[in-house]
């Protein structure tokens, strides 16, 4: 990657917090003469640029920067996952040494705003300062707004907060538009303060959207809106995609539409099992560079999924060795892996599928280690930034190797001739070592001289011709091909010449076919692949007399054994006339005795004609890591396996000298053809002085690991090389000094390749030796060694007084609502959902009232978390009921005794604690980031027309967090962290003194909080984090903080993370640090904490400094707990009432034991329209209550003829206390009597249900699951048979149905829905006892009949369970559902 300089920074950081009032001012076009189109369809140079400016160009071959082509080399980073700006630096500049010139950035709305027209820029979310570091750095920016951007973040990137709103998001309507376009407008004012092309920064794409793959035309015209928004708002830059093609042409057609490949998916368990090589190219559209906008770099992990180390050995560096030489095979120039480094889902950052690390296996691991991958990132990025010929290259036929194991793809630089040969095995999974001999031929031309459509060509039998229609053709030549598999058929070209070469494609469908040249049979050819290999040279025959011959293949319609069919492809024809090139033909190598090896999993790509400078390189088995010309002197830095064979050629015009030291090395000069070739062993460092070029070279003849030592900056003064040391972070030059900065290990070690005298390592003066060949060694300082305390003085508080009925929660939000924008369809009403109420992370307590009658025996919740770590626990005035670690519906039955009866009737509090683990992505635009999280739906077992009236408490301040400095996804609503447990200097004097481990049998949360005082080494840059060591049978989880971040989610019995990172930054590596860790007891037995220790991950000398975050310490004021109220007021109404019910509502006006009397007590209460409520209340006002004492306000109301579903009533109170008027009041919901199944066979779809959740979208009637909206489904079918009547299901599911007593039987045919993939089991449920439940059914099951009594029921519930796999595709179906009943 080539360095770059935009000139000093003249536009500064505005608008830090914006909010949508500000919208409106500098906006418009600011672009005057820009460099680059948006959208040019190509183009071949560059456009002029104003002064200053910069021009971003790109033709058929690749981008170009200035006009001058550039292989972008480019690592996805989420600035958002690694809380500190200094570690930024560190990351950025780890890339850049890696020969990275490009790095791939999301910009997180989610992150930015916790609320509807108010945003956060500053600090950790500073991306001004981001893009000025990586402009800083010398990394050009493909940035990459969204609105959407997946990326495994809450919501894919979308605000907790649009997640209530109305719209369906990404797409063209007007309610999501509003916001994505108040997103656009503060994400790209920035970005266009950074633009390239306007000199003020190093942002050289801009990507629309992310993932979008709606082609249709509700789609383009969404895409164009966004397209047209990002050109309206200054961008000046190409407007690219990651949608594999989709808007490469056509309406709201893109510069570049590159593609997103994951060749290995994303499960980690079996990590030596590979799938083959992708090619890339199927979508490769004529004047525009092929691009790879993210292609693998690592997996991501789910929660007790086998672990990140499991993703970096399945995505590791014998698969960035083959995968990403695969993609220059065919022709990428552009190549972006994601991820380069992963880093942390520090709070509430991911979706609810994966877990707090988001390492991903990348070649920087989420510690900031480097990984194996990241040296052969190195090796590879090296190689694409100093072979410019790379840049634009045409596809070579090459001639098969002597190894059909091996196969050579084979490009050419039109320009320059320069060929680069790409060998891997011909099954791209094998882990076989073999070795062939590679025909180079230094006068091949791209190009062949029949196309497969050509008339000269006659096809007989039933070929197909195809063209780019087919997205198979993207590799072959003109993208087109024809084909068979009808033994017989058959294609005959006459030609002249003296040569011909049939050209084909190697694939897994592909069989034999028969060659015959002047009507002889001379070949039988076999064209199956385990990988698809394109534009292969499946025959050629040379030296042939010159004239008039005839080619003909014949389909055999046999196959080898491993073949899926037996298709034989024609793709071109190229005709050799004897007279083109006197150029040499190599059978390489050449050096009797050797060949080219591949051991197991590996590529080489050999390049041949290629100018090292002043010196020709005609062909090297050596790879090329890099070459410069530094101080007059060509160097080149050449590698292959310890112990392998390598032979170099040069030519020359005379023979020159050569002299090598470390390791033999024989020369072979040939006067006839000026070749010198050289014959060496790959071991250590073979140095090789040659001398009769253009310029003086030294070949660096380097082992693999040898080459991985290496390092190169580019300064002022020139290029420079150094060997040694564990990073090379940057190199300035001046005034004869060489100034070095970087890490280093336990090696002092180093040697420098460059023009200066002296060297400086990290400011220090390295003592320097010359060497016999130029170089100077000396010794840099290394690591001192680091010793961690133990983590001791711990201190214990227990929590959750919210699960006691005596907590006082008037100052919660009553649940009110009665719609939703949710997908998720409310289970009762009103609706319950969190994020509804403002509360949109972490934990949510919630408080639900209801009048005991004595019918209550349990109570059925329906809950939804999201991901496998869900979690919630539920109590009953105070005694525990349990817990639930799975999303859907449970049911917790009462203790006998424990609901109140009679006068304290009013009083029963059911206490729920829910998580929110994060917002579903909304991968198919489908609104799935509005799934509800929280409790869903609520039912008292025993009690159906009782009601609980629910009040809900989240994170403290809602949509407006108190701490603004760790922002939004920092916290939950946890007890503690609402009080601020978890921050410095919270007063911890009270707290028990623990040791850990512990254990704790108490159900609900506890917290556990120690200081520790780091003094690590100055001048070191240390990674460090928390373990936490335990036995997984211990049900618990626990929320991990350090100096007030949020930097782990950690759940016991799940895994499989037990190790968190802490950045530095919010570590203070040389000073005092808080760490505070709530533990949630799920089972109150097996709660506590285990063995909890600091790690070390890794420790250099280091030039990287790291400033502390701002980490506000607590503050009394900000996280005061409500003071106990003085007066309150309980309301008792009836649980549900019929149309016109007349009955008496009672309000108690109660002061507790010490508070001031109240005096002068007046009650009111409110219903809503259409209720009566008698003008006054009995008796009119009361004029004292002291102390322990309560007066009661009684009402007479009737309900309207229809009453809704429910209904809120509020009594309040008006009071003097203390000298001050309060107005305490109380909300309780009262139901509606639902109407009794009519008389006969009644058919289910057909009734009002008293309540429905499901696991995707709504209960369909009538009709199967579709998408998330209502009747969107298809005909219900089981076995074969189609239902006309039935419930369209997605486990978890469940569906209640009131009876009243008067049903005998109900009877249905259950199954999965027309054999979709899903697994499922269906339960009747009648008052709570199970009556039936089948055992697990899948796709192919046989559909089930259901017979089950009723008789005497009031409440059957119809429920879907989960198959045990996940509820994807769990499309369960109630065929003819039917109560039989009697009626009233």
């Amino acid at each position: 990657m080539t360095a770059h300089r935009t000139g000093g920074r003249i536009l500064r950081r505005c608008l830090a917090i914006g909010a949508t009032l500000a919208l409106v001012l500098g906006l418009g076009s600011t672009a005057g003469s820009f460099a680059a189109s948006p959208r040019p369809a190509a183009v071949t140079s560059a456009a002029p640029a104003a002064a200053g400016s910069h021009s971003v160009t790109y033709d058929g071959y690749s981008f170009m920067i200035d006009g001058k082509r550039t292989y972008l080399w480019s690592g996805e980073f989420h600035y958002f996952r690694l809380p500190n700006q200094d570690l930024w630096r560190d990351v950025l500049q780890k890339m850049k040494a890696a020969g990275f010139n490009s790095v791939s950035l999301y910009f997180d709305w989610g992150y930015h705003s916790p609320a509807p027209g108010v945003y956060d820029f500053t600090g950790v979310r500073d991306v001004d300062k981001l893009l000025d570091i990586a402009d800083q750095v010398g990394l050009y920016v493909i940035a990459r707004p969204g609105p959407y951007i997946n990326a495994e973040v809450d919501g894919g990137g979308f605000p907790g907060w649009l997640s209530t709103k109305a719209g369906n998001t990404r797409t063209s309507d007007p309610q999501y538009l509003k916001y994505s376009d108040e997103w656009q407008t503060q994400i790209d004012r920035i970005l266009a303060r950074h633009q390239l092309t306007d000199g003020t920064g190093s942002v050289i794409e801009y990507q629309v959207e992310n993932e979008y793959y709606n082609g249709s035309a509700a789609g383009r015209t969404y895409m164009k809106h966004l397209e047209d928004k990002a050109t309206a708002d200054g961008i000046t830059v190409p407007l690219v995609g990651n949608n594999n093609g989709t808007f490469n042409s056509g309406d709201a057609a893109l510069a570049v539409d590159g593609a997103d490949s994951y060749p290995q998916g994303f499960n980690c368990s079996s990590p030596t099992k590979w799938n083959g090589v992708p090619d890339i190219s199927y979508d490769h559209p004529a004047g525009k560079p092929l691009e790879t906008a993210e292609f693998q770099g690592g997996a991501f992990d789910p929660w007790g999924g086998p672990g990140y180390d499991k993703c970096a050995q399945l995505i590791n560096d014998q698969f960035a060795d083959v995968f990403y030489k695969q993609n220059i095979a065919v022709g990428a120039t552009s190549q972006s892996f994601y991820m380069t480094y992963g880093g942390t889902n520090w709070g509430w950052l991911g979706e609810p599928q994966n877990y707090t690390s988001y390492d991903y296996g990348a070649a920087i691991r989420e510690t900031r280690q480097l990984d194996p991958k990241y040296d052969q990132d190195k090796l590879i990025g090296y190689f694409t930034q100093a072979v410019a010929p790379l840049t634009k290259t045409d596809a070579l036929p090459a001639t098969p190797t002597d190894n059909a194991a091996i196969v050579d793809t084979a490009r050419l630089n039109p320009d320059t001739g320069t060929q680069f040969h790409v060998l891997r095995h011909a099954d791209s999974t094998s882990t076989g070592t073999d070795s062939a001999h590679v025909t180079i031929d230094l006068g091949a031309h791209p190009g062949y001289t029949y196309d497969d459509r050509d008339s000269a060509l006659a096809y007989t039998g039933g070929w197909s011709h195809v063209g780019s229609e087919q997205n198979y053709t993207g590799g072959d030549y003109q993208h087109t091909e024809s084909f068979s598999s009808t033994a017989g058929d058959s294609m005959s070209v006459g030609f002249t010449g003296t040569g011909v070469k049939w050209i084909s494609n190697l694939d897994g469908n592909h069989g034999t076919a028969d060659v015959y040249l002047d009507g002889a049979k001379v070949k039988t050819v076999d064209l199956y692949g385990a990988n698809k290999q394109n534009q292969y040279v499946a025959y050629q025959a040379s030296g042939l007399a010159a004239g008039a011959h005839t080619l003909k293949i014949v389909v055999t319609g046999n196959k080898n054994s491993a073949a899926s069919g037996t298709f034989v492809t024609v793709d071109a024809i190229d005709v050799a006339t004897g007279s083109a090139s006197t150029a040499p033909v190599y059978t390489v190598p050449q050096q009797p005795g050797t060949s080219l090896a591949l051991n197991g999993r590996q590529s080489k790509i050999i390049v041949a004609g290629y100018d090292l400078g002043g010196n020709h390189l005609q062909y090297s088995t050596s790879e090329i890591m890099t070459n410069a010309t530094i101080g007059g002197r060509d160097v080149a830095v050449l590698y292959g396996d310890h112990g392998s064979d390598g032979e170099t050629v040069l030519k020359y015009a005379a023979r020159p000298t050569v002299t090598a030291t470390g390791g033999s090395v024989t020369s072979t000069w040939d006067p006839a053809t000026g070749d010198l070739r050289l014959n060496y062993s790959h071991t250590g460092l073979t140095r090789v002085q040659i001398t009769g070029g253009g310029h003086p070279l030294l070949l660096l003849l380097a082992d693999t690991a040898t080459a991985k030592t290496f390092w190169r900056q580019d300064t002022a003064a020139g290029p420079v090389l150094v060997r040694g040391t564990h990073l090379l972070r940057g190199a300035t030059a001046q005034a004869g000094t060489l100034a070095l900065t970087g890490d280093n290990g336990t090696d002092p070690a180093i040697e420098v390749f460059g023009t200066a005298a002296a060297v400086t390592w990290n400011g220090h003066t390295v003592h320097t030796t010359a060497t016999p060949t130029g170089s100077l060694t000396g010794s840099v300082a290394t690591a001192a060694p680091v010793t961690l305390p133990a983590l001791t003085g711990w201190k214990h508080v227990q929590e959750s007084p919210e699960s006691q009925p005596g907590f006082d929660d008037s100052g919660w939000q009553v649940a009110g609502k009665m719609t939703s924008n949710s997908t998720t369809t409310p289970g009762s009403l009103p609706v319950l959902f969190a994020d509804d109420y403002g509360f949109h992370t972490g934990s949510t307590w919630y408080r639900g009232r209801f009048t005991g009658t004595g019918k209550e025996t349990g109570i059925t919740l329906s809950a939804q978390s999201g991901g496998r770590a869900a979690a919630s626990s539920v109590w009953l005035n105070g005694t525990f009921l349990g817990s639930s670690t799975a999303d859907g519906q449970k049911t917790y039955t009462f203790p006998a005794g424990l609901v109140k009866t009679g006068a304290d009737a009013n009083d029963n509090v059911i206490s729920v604690l829910t998580v929110n683990m994060g917002h579903e992505e909304d991968y198919n635009e489908s609104n799935g980031n509005k799934a509800a999280r929280g409790l869903t739906g609520a039912t008292l077992t025993g009690n159906p027309l009782g009601t609980v009236t629910w009040r809900l408490q989240g994170v403290r301040g809602g949509e407006t967090p108190v701490d603004t400095v760790r922002g939004p996804l920092n916290t939950g609503g946890l007890y503690g962290e609402r009080a601020g447990y978890m921050l410095p200097g919270y007063p911890t004097g009270g707290w028990q003194p623990v040791t850990l481990p512990a254990t704790d049998t108490t159900p609900g949360v506890s917290w556990y909080s120690t200081t520790v005082a780091l003094d690590l080494p100055k001048g070191q840059d240390t990674s460090l984090g928390l373990s936490i060591t335990d036995d997984p049978s211990r049900e618990y989880r626990a929320e991990l903080y350090v100096n007030g971040w949020d930097v782990g989610n950690y759940v016991n019995y799940l895994g499989p993370q037990h190790s968190f990172p802490v950045p530095d930054g919010i570590l203070n590596p040389n000073g005092s640090n808080t760490v505070a860790i709530a533990v949630w007891n799920l089972d109150g037995s097996t709660g506590g904490l285990g063995k909890v220790a600091l790690t070390n991950y890794g420790s250099y000398a280091s030039s990287l400094t790291v400033a502390q975050n701002d980490s506000p310490r607590y503050d009394p004021a900000a996280y005061r707990m409500p003071a106990a109220p003085r007066s309150s007021v309980s309301l008792a109404v009836p649980g549900s009432v019929s149309g016109g019910q007349h009955f008496t509502a009672t309000a108690t006006v109660s002061v507790p034991a010490g508070a001031p009397p109240a005096t002068s007590v007046t009650a009111a209460l409110a219903a809503p329209d259409g209720w009566t409520v008698g003008a006054a209340s009995t008796p009119p006002s009361v004029a004292r209550i002291d102390g322990g004492g309560s007066a009661t306000f009684s009402w007479d109301v009737t309900a309207p003829q229809n009453p809704a579903k429910a209904s809120p009533l509020t009594a309040t109170a008006t009071l003097r206390q203390a000298g001050r008027t309060a107005t305490p009041a109380d909300t309780r919901f009262t139901g509606s009597v639902p109407a009794p199944p009519p008389a006969g066979a009644d058919q289910v779809s057909d009734l009002t249900w008293l309540s429905a959740t499901n696991g995707w979208g709504p209960v369909e009637r009538d009709q199967s699951v579709g998408n998330t909206a209502a009747n969107d489904g298809t005909p219900l079918k089981l076995g074969g048979t189609t239902y006309a009547k039935g419930l369209g299901t997605n486990s978890p599911s469940d569906v209640q149905v009131y009876l009243a007593g008067g049903c005998s039987r109900f009877t249905a045919t259950v199954g999965v829905d027309n054999g979709d993939p899903g697994t499922v089991t269906f339960s009747v449920i009648l008052d709570g006892k199970v009556l039936t439940t089948t055992p697990v059914l899948n796709g192919k099951s046989a559909p089930v009949a259901l017979d089950v009594p009723v008789s005497g029921g009031q409440v059957l519930d119809l429920s879907v369970g989960d198959g045990g796999d996940g509820n994807g595709n769990d499309h369960g179906d109630w065929g003819n559902p039917i109560v039989t009943c009697q009626g009233s």
